[in-house]
């Protein structure tokens, strides 16, 4: 099987390209024909590209094992047994979880059955705090938290209220003011991918072993909007909960920078360097953005002294930047020097399957908003590096359809929600790279795009040009035509009027726009 499978393979290489062959097809495993020999059942990884392969590359397996074996099969593709395994482990374990945060002498709740609230726009996560029967020797502000009833969500009228908002008494928000932790940032919500798996096992490794050599500092570095931040409160908030850690703060760069400014303003520098009860007795120092601290040198000086006294305590220090340690600009080279000693790991931008994965929990937050696959996958192939514009694009279409009073918004209302986005987006593509990826694609010269021929090969791939011009650049119908050879706007106008409508009703052709869609956008 596995030698009929790579002749398949070869094939479809030639039919669909390289690129395609190895993110969709390759990962499928062949488990077999079925006892009649009419269906070929392959195993796909996910869930996504287990939906991918059957509605765009079903049919073009079929053809290829039917030109091999001159046998017409059906193509099934299920989801692999151990995918189906790890989702219903998954699953046991959502239904049993308890999160609990203890707070002095009280410990908070967050209890599995929660979950049957959030389908109810009007409810919010319940937070009980239940009394420990422990004797404590002083009074703590969480002394005097009540158990907290179900809270109704702010702005009830709205159609769509996050109900993974948690609600949180006074006296904790107090504590978080002090730590300048995020609640909602947690390890239990973030959503790991390849991209930010080993950071995730690294950071995790951290909190189990806070402050030993080889982990302190952690030093995570990625371009902006990847999740450095979200990591960071998690460490925070996970030691805090499992390990009672109460001296922990997190704080920007520039915010550092800031408070020694005033101090020295105040003339208060003195008292600042011996560094003060705030500092002095940290557990967990969290920096975000140290790359801020560049041309700042006071300031540096100051965070290099900080620095040593937690390390050499064997306090844990985690520190995020834009950048690897040795690429740092006007930078101390003793600071960089010290940000290399600990682990220093990498955050890099999603794959598809992972943005599609972010989409898909984010959008489980909105009880009455219904995110398809398809839907996903359109948003998840244009934005690309960054999660944090994924989650704004997304909120982009849900206040679209909130105002549209659409639940399950398709993959057109999707375009007029992200109008400016895909605009700006495909501001980048020209007509001439258009034009050239068509004519490689279609085998033709890109001279055949601009003549006159009738022939139809040469007219359809000219109308796919024309369409994807159209679909894809912000250019008007006379600017196309002058672009294709000097052609009247008109007949542009009627050749992508033919390709979007030929579209619905032509599996090929559907498909081949698909590709080429792919391989413009990467």
């Amino acid at each position: 099987m596995k030698d009929f499978w790579q002749k398949c393979l070869t094939k479809l290489t030639e039919v669909l390209g390289p690129e395609v062959v190895v993110k969709w097809i390759k990962p499928l495993e062949p488990v077999g024909f079925s006892d009649d020999d009419s269906t070929i059942i392959l195993a796909a990884p996910t869930h996504l590209k287990m939906n991918w392969v059957r509605d765009f590359y079903a049919d073009t397996i079929r053809d290829v094992i039917l030109e091999l074996l001159n046998v017409k099969v059906k193509v099934e593709i299920v989801l692999n047994s151990q995918s189906q395994q790890l989702q219903h482990h998954e699953d046991i374990h959502d239904k049993s979880e308890t999160t609990s945060v203890e707070v002095g002498g009280n410990i908070a709740t967050k209890k599995s059955d929660f979950k049957e609230n959030q389908s109810d726009p009007d409810q919010t996560i319940v937070m009980e705090f239940e009394e420990d029967d422990s004797d404590t020797s002083e009074a703590s502000p969480s002394a005097h938290f009540e158990q907290t009833r179900i809270q109704p969500a702010l702005n009830t009228a709205d159609r769509y209220s996050y109900t993974g908002a948690v609600y949180v008494p006074e006296e904790m928000r107090k504590f978080y003011e002090s730590t300048k932790l995020i609640p909602r940032y947690t390890f239990d919500n973030l959503v790991v991918g390849d991209s930010n798996q080993q950071a995730f096992v690294t950071a995790k490794n951290v909190v189990r072993h806070v402050g030993r050599h080889g982990y302190n500092p952690l030093f995570i570095y990625g371009k902006t909007g990847l999740g450095k931040t979200h990591l960071m409160h998690a460490i925070g908030n996970e030691l805090f909960s499992k390990q009672n850690m109460k001296n922990v703060l997190y704080m920007h760069a520039e915010t550092y920078y800031t408070e020694i400014t005033q101090r020295m303003i105040r003339g208060t520098w003195i008292e600042y360097r011996a560094q003060d009860s705030k500092y002095v007795n940290l557990d967990l120092l969290l920096m975000d953005d140290v790359q801020l601290l560049a041309r700042k040198e006071r300031t540096q000086q100051e965070f290099f002294v900080l620095y040593e006294a937690l390390v050499n305590m064997d306090k844990q220090v985690v520190i995020s930047c834009d950048t690897f340690p040795d690429d740092l600009n006007q930078i101390e080279e003793r600071l960089i020097s010290r940000f290399k000693n600990g682990m220093v790991i990498e955050i890099e931008p999603p794959d598809i399957e992972h943005r599609v994965s972010i989409l898909q929990h984010k959008a489980k937050d909105c009880p009455n908003f219904v995110l398809s696959n398809e839907v996903a996958l359109y948003i998840a192939n244009y934005i690309k590096s960054n999660v944090r514009e994924l989650e704004g694009a997304l909120q982009k279409v849900i206040a679209y359809c909130d105002f549209k009073k659409i639940t399950e918004p398709s993959v057109e209302i999707c375009k007029d929600a992200l109008r400016d986005v895909l605009r700006q987006i495909n501001s980048r593509l020209t007509v001439e790279n258009i034009q050239r990826i068509v004519a490689d694609y279609y085998k033709i010269r890109i001279s055949d795009i601009y003549s006159k021929s009738r022939k139809a090969p040469l007219v359809n791939a000219r109308h796919v040009a024309m369409y994807l011009s159209k679909e894809l650049t912000r250019k008007s119908y006379p600017e196309l035509g002058q672009s294709f050879g000097g052609r009247d706007h008109s007949t542009i106008h009627h050749a992508v009027e033919k390709i979007a409508s030929s579209r619905k009703e032509d599996r090929v052709l559907n498909h081949d726009i698909r590709i080429l869609e792919q391989i413009l956008k990467s």
